[in-house]
């Protein structure tokens, strides 16, 4: 049973969606400011060093424990249906994650839609990987993380890495993932009030703006249509309260299909992404915890 924090949590999220239910959708600049604010409510975690680079020519901002390994890094890339999200949005949580895996965590502005479709973030995240292996860190030891949008853009990075003949990463974490922008395996007939947070015509609008006229099952943009053999271990992790919850629960059995080894994280009441309302909620904080565990053992 979900903990009285996280019950707290999600009667905010469920009121906040009937309270905007039925009114015309807001422009990606609003909803882009909205999810801006929600950021600072749980802001980045102040034992973490931050400091700033640029990967590929992307801002990316850094953050690392007062002792941390150089050896090993995490590439963060942060959800948002590739429409919204940023550094900001997702400070709680790679933050901790870094404090969590003992390493630095390259969290990746990456190009976003309508301005910048589809390949823009994909392309983004494989170069930024490329940039970090060009300053010396081995591929095997770097963990390719994200969330939501983030989660699939995880999977389509290691891909074009794959297809590239680029070294992969040691490991993915894929959180909540996004891997079936069309909504076939599952989401797209699933009942919505399951989620809190997430609605089928707000995915079918964010990939409509994403894919901009593409074909949303191209793999790079849907990874659960792709071929995944050669990939690294992975640990996916989702909650049941989740449309996306057949997105991860396929891609887990795909990988594994494939001979990769995976650890399927299922978290039993969580809402999309949960990892948000560190260090506020119990079950937010555990699993960034697992998550850094998972890294420290796949990158060491």
């Amino acid at each position: 049973m979900p903990s009285p924090e996280m019950q707290t949590v999600i009667a905010q999220l469920e009121e906040e969606k009937q309270r905007t239910a039925g009114l015309p959708p807001p422009s990606w600049e609003e909803m882009r400011a909205d999810y801006q604010q929600m950021g600072t409510f749980y802001p980045a975690a102040k034992e973490a060093v931050q400091t700033e680079t640029n990967l590929a020519d992307r801002y990316t901002r850094c953050f690392s424990p007062e002792e941390s390994d150089p050896t090993r890094a995490v590439l963060y890339l942060h959800g948002g249906g590739y429409t919204m999200g940023g550094i900001v949005t997702h400070e709680a949580i790679t933050s901790r994650l870094a404090l969590a895996a003992g390493c630095t965590v390259y969290a990746l502005d990456y190009r976003l839609a309508p301005e910048h479709p589809f390949p823009a973030a994909v392309e983004d995240a494989a170069d930024a990987f490329r940039d970090l292996v060009a300053r010396g860190l081995t591929a095997s030891r770097i963990a390719v993380a994200g969330d939501s949008a983030g989660g699939g853009l995880s999977l389509a990075c290691a891909l074009a890495l794959r297809d590239a003949g680029d070294a992969v990463p040691g490991c993915l974490v894929p959180i909540s993932p996004w891997n079936d922008l069309i909504g076939d395996t599952g989401w797209a007939a699933c009942d919505g009030a399951v989620d809190p947070m997430v609605t089928a015509e707000s995915l079918h609008r964010m990939t409509a703006d994403y894919m901009n006229g593409g074909d949303g099952r191209t793999p790079y943009a849907s990874p659960l249509h792709a071929e995944l053999k050669g990939l690294p271990s992975m640990l996916i992790q989702v909650g049941t309260a989740e449309i996306l919850l057949t997105d991860a629960t396929l891609l887990a059995e795909k990988a594994k299909e494939a001979g990769i080894d995976v650890t399927l994280d299922i978290e039993e009441g969580a809402p999309h992404v949960w990892h948000h309302f560190s260090p506020d909620v119990p079950e937010s904080v555990a699993a960034i915890n697992r998550a850094g565990a998972f890294i420290r053992k796949h990158t060491e």
